[in-house]
């Protein structure tokens, strides 16, 4: 699910302890290509993540004027495309395109990642077709899979069974995490977040579906190493200073279908609100996670926000995949880097609508996060605003905060399959 505008992480009591256990940050400089004056970043004494008891290698939350502004507000530059960046580069030229990635970070939020390995471009032409052939079968036979039997919230999802602030998604979708066999136990012990963990649901047809999109997962996985090393360096930091956040990393992937606005036996007309929303296949959001990497057909849709107000398409272009960053490392960069805000248009006159397969690289579930580098202290123009603590509390353990999202999104799945869980006024997930 999604949560707009949710900010992840808070100050509170938790926070402060976990402050008081992690070891002191130094400072380093490094200079800058562009000026012989050194530039000041944070870097962990011993070149290690920070430790928290009970959490080796998470990452602990900690309160920085440029967290309260991520806090409150989104910012991005006038920026009219998105930057687009040769795969290429990344493996031949890593600190070239670590400099470039920077600027895209800092003023854009999102990027296009060109030049894909003719495997990976070959792949996500399969996991399209299986997508495609997926929705295309009877409403019924798709509901065998219904997310509502899953505890992990995983499966199929009907047209308008999400929302995004308030508002329904028009869309249809299937779910997928992390194949796990192991499922916590509401009895168990474990932290709740844990009950995230387990299998996902998989169709009968198209037989190749599973295999499909299993492979599909595993090269998201090995890029998305790849360009979390390349945003580290781009902060400053070494390349391999952010991997004991993903020991376990909490992947979140989907394949979506956005029909046409034209009936149809999977369609559930709602009378909308305004004639814009009523356009939109997902409202206005920014991601809460790490970092987002798309693959979409040609039909189109995606928007970006920019500073001006306007919105910037971001048009399909074969072979390529579209990255955008999520508020985790939003807070890791201390509000230098940022989430961007985007939507979906609905399809057209595309019969077949519109197809997309999102893969969300998120942190593992017991990290708690911190910015690794200073923030720039101030909020650029162009701000929307966020909610308060009562509406939305900020979580220190990213894992509460995916429940969270999930549980507020999914109310049905909560009450199913968590009865012992209660989502409060303010987001958190508690036990009764």
């Amino acid at each position: 699910g999604v949560d707009a505008w949710m900010p992840c992480w808070g100050t509170g009591p938790a926070s402060r302890l976990a402050a008081q256990q992690r070891p002191r940050l130094r400072p380093f400089h490094m200079a800058s290509a562009a000026s012989a004056a050194p530039r000041a970043y944070l870097r962990l004494a011993g070149g290690a993540l920070p430790r928290v008891a009970g959490r080796p290698g998470g990452l602990v939350w900690r309160d920085a004027g440029a967290i309260g502004c991520a806090r409150r507000h989104f910012a991005t530059r006038d920026f009219s495309e998105l930057p687009v960046f040769d795969h290429g580069r990344l493996l031949v030229d890593p600190d070239g395109f670590a400099a470039e990635l920077r600027a895209a970070c800092t003023g854009v939020g999102f990027f296009v990642l060109d030049g894909l390995p003719e495997e990976s471009a070959r792949l996500h032409c399969e996991v399209l077709r299986v997508a495609r052939e997926f929705f295309a079968r009877p409403l019924d036979e798709k509901l065998l899979i219904d997310y509502r039997r899953s505890p992990e919230f995983r499966g199929y999802m009907r047209q308008g069974a999400e929302n995004t602030a308030g508002r329904r998604d028009e869309r249809e979708q299937i779910e997928f995490g992390s194949e796990d066999e192991r499922r916590a136990r509401p009895c168990s012990g474990a932290a709740l977040y844990e009950r995230l963990r387990g299998p996902n649901q998989w169709p009968e047809a198209p037989a190749d579906l599973r295999s499909v999109v299993m492979a599909w997962l595993g090269d998201m996985e090995r890029l998305s190493r790849k360009l979390t090393r390349a945003l580290s360096a781009s902060l400053g930091l070494a390349p391999d200073a952010l991997d004991g956040l993903f020991r376990a990393p909490h992947v979140q992937a989907k394949l979506v279908h956005y029909p046409a606005p034209a009936g149809g036996a999977n369609e559930v007309e709602v009378p909308e609100a305004d004639d814009a929303s009523s356009t939109l296949g997902v409202g206005a959001h920014s991601d809460s996670g790490f970092l987002t990497l798309l693959l979409q057909d040609d039909v189109g849709g995606l928007e970006v926000l920019n500073s001006a107000g306007r919105w910037v398409e971001a048009p399909p272009r074969l072979g390529t995949i579209v990255c955008n960053l999520g508020e985790v490392l939003q807070l890791l960069s201390g509000g230098r880097y940022l989430s961007t805000v985007h939507r979906v248009r609905r399809p057209g006159g595309s019969a077949g609508g519109r197809c997309s397969a999102p893969y969300f690289w998120n942190p593992s579930l017991d990290s708690v996060i911190e910015p690794l580098v200073p923030g720039p202290g101030r909020c650029a123009g162009g701000a929307v605003e966020r909610p308060s603590a009562s509406q939305n509390r900020l979580l220190p353990e990213y894992g509460m905060n995916a429940f969270k999202s999930l549980a507020r999104s999914h109310p049905q799945v909560l009450a199913m399959h968590h009865p012992d869980l209660r989502v409060m006024a303010d987001g958190q997930v508690v036990a009764v």
